[in-house]
């Protein structure tokens, strides 16, 4: 199956600009053009996209990425490289969810609490008591 440009921005919910990027910086090798001269998107070329997406998603920067998109069409001797590539950043990405974990708990507590305050008209204990006091307004 074949794919615009547009269709693959839509279906992965980027801009074209950025499709292009990836294209005009060597990061996806495979895409044909068409008589007019525009991008023709195979399933492969979608393929490599939503591995360039998910790399730049977890904080892989361009140069790692390019990297490795090159270190596979090297081939079978590269992947011992490409498996501690791998494993480098699925560490990286499962150490930044354990850091939004604790995040997210410290918001649910936040969240509890003024939800105990709206439904029961409980104090907010997290209001600082040596803040100035705003100006009353006439």
């Amino acid at each position: 199956m074949s794919y615009s440009i547009h269709e693959v921005a839509e279906k992965f919910g980027i801009s074209t600009y950025s499709i292009r990027y990836y294209h005009d910086h060597g990061m996806l090798p495979f895409v044909k053009r068409d008589a007019n001269n525009n991008r023709v998107f195979s399933d492969l070329d979608v393929e490599w996209l939503s591995i360039i997406i998910c790399l730049r998603a977890t904080g892989m920067p361009i140069e790692r990425i390019r990297h490795y998109l090159d270190l596979v069409q090297e081939g079978e001797s590269t992947v011992n490289e490409r498996y501690a590539m791998m494993k480098a950043q699925q560490d990286r990405t499962l150490a930044e969810i354990d850091t939004l974990k604790h995040h997210l708990a410290t918001i649910n507590y936040k969240v509890d609490s003024y939800a105990d305050i709206l439904a029961n008209g409980a104090p907010d204990r997290f209001t600082p008591k040596n803040l100035p006091q705003p100006e009353p307004q006439s």
